[in-house]
């Protein structure tokens, strides 16, 4: 019992993106026996799938987050529940919008309110971000030295939120669209409206500006993650973000990992121990 203890706490905090993108969203954050899923925008078959080649078993997940209840962070939960006895912790308003479009046990909310609270080995505290959703958040979670943040689905970084990031070792961040492809791609003007307003997504100059304004630990990793289909690529992704922090100052591999999120293949990054 006490060589488990140890060996869970001298373990790595780790972070995979099982799926990333605008047709569903899920993140594992593990330490030692802890885990917790972020989104479950997927179904219930990837997930699990999922957490097995990733050699984690349904009965380490502690809860599940979930951020908002749009269908690409939530499309797996209801069949979730009815194999799996899982709290789920995301804001009332939130909780009320998943009912009007699920059936779930509402016996298995744990309501969010502010400050944080333990979960095995993690510490998790929420935080509110700007999304056209009833109550969304992002996430922070803490194992002792190491930091996870996870936020997507917003359309501003507030102050607030920049905050939020500050010293983290494993980011998380939204990096939805490009503005000239949106511009001219196929979405309705509604939608075009919808995406860049403050109630929206990050855009890819947006995400840079965040890493560069946040208060960066000496290294840190980063998925990009959110990004859309029609309005984004890889390359652009890669291309922006890249040149805005070399501009800044930013010395991407000594300094900074970056990575990309992808819709159907598990991405992983994990803290390191300072010698």
């Amino acid at each position: 019992m006490i060589w488990s203890v140890l060996m869970s706490e001298s373990s790595p905090l780790e972070v995979h993106v099982i799926a990333s993108g605008s047709k569903g969203n899920c993140t594992v954050i593990k330490k030692g026996n802890s885990v917790i899923l972020h989104d479950v925008g997927i179904s219930c078959r990837r997930i699990v799938n999922g957490l097995k080649e990733l050699h984690i078993d349904m009965s380490q997940v502690e809860g599940i987050f979930i951020s908002h209840e749009h269908s690409d962070h939530i499309a797996g939960l209801q069949q979730l529940l009815k194999r799996f006895d899982l709290p789920v912790y995301t804001k009332k308003g939130t909780w009320r919008e998943i009912q009007n479009k699920l059936i779930v046990p509402k016996h298995q909310l744990v309501e969010l309110t502010k400050g944080s609270l333990s979960l095995g080995n993690l510490t998790v505290e929420p935080f509110s971000v700007s999304h056209d959703a009833a109550d969304p958040i992002g996430i922070n979670v803490f194992a002792g030295k190491d930091k996870a943040t996870v936020v997507t689905d917003t359309g501003v970084i507030t102050d607030t939120i920049l905050r939020c990031l500050d010293d983290t070792t494993l980011l998380v961040l939204e990096a939805n669209y490009d503005p000239h492809m949106l511009r001219f791609g196929p979405y309705q003007p509604f939608l075009k409206q919808r995406v860049t307003s403050d109630e929206g997504h990050l855009s890819n100059e947006m995400a840079a500006q965040a890493l560069l304004m946040m208060k960066r630990p000496d290294f840190m990793q980063v998925i990009l993650a959110h990004r859309s289909e029609n309005n984004n690529n890889p390359v652009l992704v890669t291309q922006t973000i890249g040149q805005m922090l070399v501009d800044g100052g930013v010395r991407i591999g000594p300094e900074m990992k970056l990575q990309h999120g992808q819709p159907n293949e598990i991405v992983s990054m994990q803290s390191v121990q300072k010698i």
